[in-house]
């Protein structure tokens, strides 16, 4: 039998199979930038992948990964999955004056 899960952002219990399941995918962007055959030809890649490795041995194993990929998973109750569709990236809500 499924247990129930607790939720995530407000900790009430949820019966089994009644939550929501929020999947994030944090990386970087994929698209190279646009380089001229003049600037590929200037280039020194050697010199330019040895630069990489001497940044990337003063990072730690999150902080590299952090760089390329993060996933994560939340479960939530129907309430907060309303709320955070509403608003999935928790922004302050601006009113002006003069709107409802």
């Amino acid at each position: 039998m499924a247990e129930r899960v607790q939720c995530e952002l407000c900790g009430v219990a949820v019966p089994p199979h009644a939550h929501f399941v929020v999947r994030i995918d944090v990386f970087a962007d994929p698209s190279l930038p646009e380089m001229t055959t003049e600037e590929l030809e200037e280039m020194d890649a050697d010199q330019t992948f040895r630069d990489l490795i001497e940044q990337m041995k003063h990072m730690s194993a999150d902080e590299l990964q952090d760089a390329v990929h993060r996933r994560f998973e939340y479960k939530l109750c129907p309430a907060c999955h309303k709320k955070f569709l509403a608003n999935p990236l928790g922004k302050p809500r601006v009113t002006r004056a003069g709107e409802n």
